[in-house]
């Protein structure tokens, strides 16, 4: 199956504060909208096209803090996705706080967050230069792309995802952070309910000095199927990043697994660069998904775009993007 697009959005975010007179609630927001011309092959004789507006993952929020003395804060935070093209205004979550919505407490320790949040290994990032939009490469943001569902590779098998858990992130030393988190009733299957508190979990490192960037991320879900009590489904992620002057180059690498209905050993890459010439940059990446057990097939798929940023808040891009995929479900 081979899938092309070509993407012109315009992207506006907004952060204002509100009630700053009286107290420490800020709220903030994004409204992203895309116009695609897809061109979906799905055989020799089958093909469509079309146009469509597409929502690239509007969101809004509110948060805030306070400062409980002795170097202490509290923080909380409502995020809601939004769309201008459900009927239902459902992306995200179908009630108030479906994207990251938590309390926590930051102080010279670190920060400890419970609630629904990015976890860590998605926090450590990737090379995707198109994140949120119709030519994301990258499985979390399904809903912001029409191609995404099937051709996505970083975050296969249920990764790069947000969850309910109980979350540390470390200060920074000498450029090296370390995040960790815990999520609770995570254990999937039918031998026994989700139960544990920590039946997911994720953790990640990344250090950071001027023009590098590198990190490493694992996660782990307890499954269990009939008899096997002792299936996992986890995934590991290394990703680089460097910046030459203008010039900025990067790498994700990922390997994962996805349990026992399909206990296959999956692999997938992803390379990009991008050059800025003052409010332009342009982008270009290719990833490749290789799929052990064939399950939903291999995945080609490059992109090559431009962003123009209008203001500090507006941006604007344009994309075309091309995606193979291979085996059983090409057809």
């Amino acid at each position: 199956m081979k899938k092309s697009l070509i993407a012109l959005a315009v992207a506006s975010a907004v952060a204002a504060p509100a009630f700053a007179a009286t107290s420490n609630v800020d709220v903030y927001g994004q409204v992203r909208m895309a116009v695609d011309h897809q061109d979906v092959g799905t055989s020799a004789t089958v093909n469509s096209k079309s146009w469509q507006i597409n929502d690239q993952v509007s969101r809004i929020g509110f948060k805030g803090s306070e400062d409980l003395g002795g170097g202490l804060k509290a923080l909380w935070q409502i995020e809601q996705g939004i769309s201008a093209t459900a009927a239902n205004n459902a992306v995200g979550g179908a009630t108030l706080g479906g994207r990251n919505t938590f309390v926590g407490l930051s102080g010279n320790f670190g920060t400890v967050v419970v609630g629904r949040y990015d976890t860590p290994y998605k926090l450590a990032g990737s090379a995707d230069l198109f994140a949120d939009t119709t030519a994301d490469t990258q499985c979390a943001a399904a809903a912001a792309s029409p191609l995404a569902g099937a051709q996505c590779v970083i975050g296969r098998n249920g990764f790069d995802q947000r969850n309910e858990m109980i979350s540390y992130a470390s200060p920074s030393f000498n450029g090296l952070s370390i995040s960790a988190a815990v999520m609770p009733g995570q254990e999937t299957g039918v031998v026994a309910a989700a139960d544990g508190i920590a039946d997911g979990m994720s953790i990640a490192a990344v250090y950071t000095n001027g023009p590098l960037r590198l990190a490493a991320a694992y996660e782990n879900y307890e499954l269990e199927f009939g008899a096997n009590t002792a299936d996992d489904r986890d995934a590991w992620k290394l990703h680089g990043g460097y910046k030459f002057g203008d010039l900025s180059v990067g790498l994700t690498y990922e390997a994962s697994t996805g349990g026992a209905a399909a206990n296959d050993d999956d692999q997938g890459y992803l390379v990009s660069v991008a050059y800025g010439m003052g409010p332009i940059t342009l982008g270009a990446q290719y990833a490749s998904f290789d799929n052990d057990g064939g399950r939903n097939g291999d995945i080609d798929r490059w992109t090559i775009g431009a962003y123009y940023g209008m203001s500090k808040r507006t941006t604007a891009y344009v994309a075309y993007h091309d995606g193979e995929l291979q085996g059983a479900n090409a057809a």
